[in-house]
């Protein structure tokens, strides 16, 4: 004999086929937006490095145009963003970080290197940040803030 325990679940589970499918519907269609793609470049070598970098960013917000971008310079990469830097085929540099500041990329150079170069921030290119150290800006921005570390 069987009891009316069962009796009643076995009634709810022969009611489950009959339940309309959009309801699972609304939940699927309100997902949340993933958040964008975060992602620090650094350039710590030459003008070679930093243009290549440069192409490199370009590409990726083409392809994903949400990216979220920090360039980090330190090192003899800083030499290249002096004011009146051209690229080797005679491109002035300070155009291509102005498109890619137009995108949202946002360009920081290290105070460190500054001063053992014996620049200016006045010397560089207009809109780039200077941070304290740009080493320990790159372990902020992938500890604290989750960034993707590229170095081209």
């Amino acid at each position: 004999m069987r009891t009316p325990a069962f009796l009643l679940a076995a009634s709810l589970l022969a009611m489950l086929p009959t339940l309309p499918a959009q309801a699972a519907e609304p939940a699927a269609a309100a997902a949340p937006t993933p958040a964008p793609v975060r992602v620090v470049y650094h350039f710590d070598r030459d003008l070679d490095q930093v243009v290549h970098g440069i192409n490199n960013i370009r590409n990726h917000l083409d392809a994903d145009p949400q990216a979220q971008i920090v360039v980090v310079a330190n090192g003899k990469a800083v030499t290249a963003f002096k004011q009146g830097t051209q690229t080797p085929g005679g491109y002035p540099l300070e155009l291509m970080v102005e498109d890619l500041q137009g995108r949202g990329v946002r360009f920081e150079v290290c105070a460190n290197t500054l001063k053992a170069l014996a620049l200016e921030p006045k010397q560089l290119i207009d809109g780039l940040q200077v941070v304290p150290s740009g080493v320990a800006e790159i372990a902020r921005l992938q500890f604290r803030e989750g960034y993707a570390y590229i170095k081209p």
